[in-house]
């Protein structure tokens, strides 16, 4: 079989055990195994219980041509000081902060912030407990360069493991991501299936891509895998309000544009939401639908600009 990259965890104990280097050295020497082949893995915990040392370990490790990551960052109290001398090949973002990421704005915000800080350190960024598409699809349009969990596999004993890399099958293949030449989807989130309807209806009398939804949670898995410009929700929602809905959008993708629509007694909270910046129109469900089309239309016309900035106070005004 073609060798593949084993990573293997490495204990604080076994970090301060002296002459660790040398006896890895000498098992890879003897079993003839290519050290590009072999990854350690640290804890960040592990690394910070004695920095020192542990620049002193890993460089002997990345001497012998070892991969070296850093495991479960972000769970730890890191110093970027010893970071930048640490002489690490990877981060691996917690399983913890990947969870939620898709519906969590802090959690999507401090996994951008890992991706874009071991970039900047030249270092490659791996996700751990990848279990959904959507997770994954988020991760990549974030640049995320690797990802490991259970959609691509359950953990396998070693014969189980030989067996599928001897098959030559892919673990999974992931979604094509969409082509920019297409026009951004509109996603319309309503728990009342017939006014969803009726809005679908009416936005594809334009042509318009609509992408609709009973379901908040079920909105961000399609914010993570398609291109959407402009997301209508209702305010009253049984998951969340709608306003905390297109609050947490503006955190996730400030560059999509925020609607309510909703009844005619929501006229002051969507008023107070748009002075606070979460949502750009709002719209009376059942009375201004000619002018939520034209404000779509509006939007989408060709040659202008798709991911504008709103900052109107009401269509309804």
């Amino acid at each position: 079989m073609k060798p593949v990259p084993v990573a293997i965890n490495l204990s604080a104990r076994q970090l301060r055990q002296q002459g660790f280097s040398s006896a890895l050295g000498q098992a890879l020497r003897e079993f003839e195994v290519d050290p590009g082949h072999v990854a350690i893995e640290i804890t960040e915990s592990s690394l910070m219980e004695n920095p020192e040392l542990a620049i002193t370990m890993l460089g002997e490790l990345n001497a012998l041509g070892i991969h070296l990551a850093a495991d479960d960052f972000g769970t730890g109290y890191s110093s970027l000081s010893y970071l930048k001398r640490l002489p690490l090949d990877a981060l691996k973002i917690d399983r913890s902060f990947v969870r939620d990421i898709t519906i969590d704005p802090d959690d999507a915000a401090i996994t951008r912030t890992v991706i874009t800080l071991a970039h900047s350190l030249e270092l490659k960024v791996i996700a751990e407990g990848v279990e959904t598409e959507e997770q994954l699809a988020f991760l990549g349009n974030n640049h995320c360069d690797e990802a490991q969990g259970y959609l691509f596999s359950r953990p396998l004993s070693a014969e189980a493991c030989t067996a599928l890399l001897a098959s030559g099958s892919a673990l999974h293949r992931a979604r094509a991501p969409e082509s920019s030449d297409h026009l951004p989807a509109v996603l319309v989130v309503d728990d009342d299936q017939d006014h969803l309807l009726l809005t679908r209806l009416l936005l594809q009398q334009d042509g318009h891509r609509v992408i609709d939804t009973t379901s908040t949670r079920d909105a961000f898995d399609q914010l993570a895998t398609h291109r959407v410009g402009i997301v209508i929700s209702d305010q009253n929602m049984p998951e969340m309000s709608g306003v905390e809905f297109l609050r947490r959008v503006k955190l996730m993708y400030p560059d999509v544009m925020r609607i309510m629509l909703s009844g005619a007694g929501d006229f002051g909270t969507a008023t107070a939401a748009i002075n606070e910046g979460e949502v750009h129109k709002f719209f009376v469900k059942g009375r201004d639908d000619e002018q939520l089309r034209r404000e779509v239309g509006r939007r989408f016309r060709p040659g202008r600009a798709q991911q504008q900035e709103h900052t109107e106070t009401s269509g309804a005004n």
